[in-house]
């Protein structure tokens, strides 16, 4: 690294580790690397570079949404002083900004599944990093489970798997034991400023927000919502509530509003008297990081996906937050400096300690798909993190079948291939396919 780049990342806490994080990577016999790092430890801005001067050959890192990796790319372009898309670029559904000299690719998770759908062995790069991996969509279990098959297949890939949290026993298991095991696990301290929590039930998201302005007198105040729907009527209260103050810009932070406007709410604030309060879903609960944040207001509710195996549908359902999430949000409150987080519960609410993976819970569909064009017919045919039920990949699988996207022997259509090249969930292409047939 040059002195400038080491000077620009110094204050990170994770750069004092990054040596002893490159050396057990590759001491490692499994190839496998087990990363915890706390809140703010640069883990995701820091490490990639400190990989592109430990390692001679290209790095993918995925992040589990478009947004998190343009923020990601473009953060690790501009501390090496380049142009996103030189040395360090990313590719995410309808956009790419590689070049031939791109060294880092960031890139979602489904990405990287169809990168290892198309070359097992992902020949062409030397480090993967999955980031944020308590997530566990289904994707990354899907991406999980196809890399250990990588690992197999090369002596030369080295995999991190990194989170804020992680169940490092579950996961030195299914990488090869543990005790003296194979798996390497590092543990780096973040660096968080305390967060002073608050409880009210009687609240409405609009008293809250009055409240936070009047104790906090400067910063952005972060709201969480389950949905769009509450996002949008929170969003009307507050503007006219809150019509008479200046210097204040509410904010929208929801997958369903354009690509554009969330680069630009997750932007730094040009002028410096201007505050924003950003109503937002979950999607900025973990990956994204919001600038200037001093205040979390916590509905205590998010929208979670449920698959009901007897109709074969997914049901979106809002449902209580569980304690992980809760400590996760208020933690954007003390990023940089001491913070306030008011969460619109009781205290002696009871809380889930987690909801469990999706590949456990929401449509696996897409995942059968993937794993037929694969050439593996049953759910026993991989070797899972947590192998998904029976009962929903038997439905999945007549789903297929009367979409047209499987044959009646279980292999896959052109017309389902065109599905997962196209990146299409095949709910969605059937029901197009159904309207160009005038059924």
């Amino acid at each position: 690294m040059t002195s400038s780049l080491l000077q620009k990342i110094s204050n990170y806490p994770i750069s004092n580790h990054l040596e002893e994080i490159c050396t057990t990577l590759k001491k490692s016999s499994s190839r496998v690397l087990i990363l915890t790092a706390e809140t703010a430890a640069g883990k995701s801005t820091v490490l990639p570079l400190a990989l592109m001067d430990q390692f001679e050959g290209k790095i993918l890192m995925t992040e589990p949404r478009r947004l998190a990796v343009l923020g990601v790319a473009n953060r690790l372009a501009d501390l090496r002083d380049e142009e996103t898309g030189a040395q360090v670029g990313y590719k995410i559904h309808l956009e790419n900004k590689i070049s031939k000299e791109t060294r880092l690719e960031v890139v979602t998770e489904g990405i990287l599944v169809h990168q290892l759908q198309e070359d097992p062995a992902l020949e062409n790069y030397n480090v993967v990093v999955v980031d944020e991996f308590h997530e566990r969509s289904v994707n990354t279990d899907l991406t999980v489970a196809f890399l250990k098959e990588a690992l197999e297949l090369r002596d030369d890939l080295y995999v991190i798997i990194m989170s804020a949290t992680i169940n490092t026993e579950k996961l030195l298991t299914y990488f090869g034991g543990q005790g003296d095991s194979k798996v390497p696990v590092l543990n780096i301290p973040g660096r968080q400023f305390p967060v002073d929590i608050s409880y009210n039930d009687k609240w409405s998201v609009c008293d809250a927000v009055e409240e936070a302005l009047k104790l906090q007198k400067t910063g952005n105040i972060l709201v969480f919502l389950p949905g769009i729907s509450d996002i949008r009527k929170n969003q009307e209260l507050l503007e006219q509530n809150l019509a008479a103050l200046k210097n204040i810009e509410i904010c929208v932070l929801h997958s369903s509003i354009s690509l554009e406007e969330q680069k630009r709410v997750i932007s730094e604030n040009n002028s410096p008297d201007l505050r924003r309060i950003i109503l937002s879903s979950a999607i900025a609960e973990t990956s994204l990081t919001v600038p200037g944040v001093t205040c979390v207001i916590d509905s205590g509710l998010a929208r979670v996906n449920r698959m009901n195996i007897s109709t074969g549908m997914e049901n979106l359902t809002t449902e209580v937050e569980s304690q992980f999430s809760a400590e996760q949000r208020a933690g954007r409150a003390g990023r940089i400096c001491a913070g306030k987080c008011i969460r619109l519960w009781s205290e002696f609410d009871p809380r889930i300690k987690d909801f469990p993976p999706e590949i456990l819970r929401a449509d696996i569909t897409e995942l059968v798909l993937e794993c037929v064009e694969r050439g593996v017919f049953s759910f026993d045919g991989i070797d899972w993190l947590d192998k998904p039920n029976s009962g929903a990949w038997n439905e999945s699988v007549k789903l297929l079948q009367n979409l047209g996207f499987l044959k009646s022997d279980g292999h896959i259509t052109e017309t389902g291939r065109k599905a997962l090249r196209l990146g299409i969930h095949p709910c969605s292409a059937g029901r197009r396919r159904a309207r160009s047939c005038g059924i």
